[in-house]
């Protein structure tokens, strides 16, 4: 009987020991996997980020050719005003 006592001592002791050392540890697991969730998070916001700044470059290219396109049209229909106007001109003198 005594040395069912001494067994039952000891594994109490050890038990207690033992959720010591899971109690003290759990925190830095949660700790973990709490940096872990929070570096997903970043990396997906800066992902949105970046694809946001794509799309908005992508906006700013788009208008910045139409404006060029536009230009080049209005540059090729004065030319064709001003040859018109010398034709004109050339006629006119003649």
């Amino acid at each position: 009987m005594n040395m069912m006592n001494g067994w039952l001592i000891l594994s109490i002791v050890a038990l207690l020991f033992l959720s010591m050392y899971i109690y003290a540890y759990i925190f830095v697991y949660f700790e973990r996997v709490q940096n872990k969730k929070r570096k997903k998070e970043e990396l997906i916001k800066q992902e949105l980020k970046a694809q946001e700044r794509q799309r908005k470059q992508e906006l700013i290219n788009e208008k910045v050719n139409k404006i060029a396109e536009r230009s080049k049209q209005i540059k090729q229909e004065l030319r064709r005003l001003e040859q018109m106007k010398s034709m004109r001109l050339k006629t006119q003198k003649t």
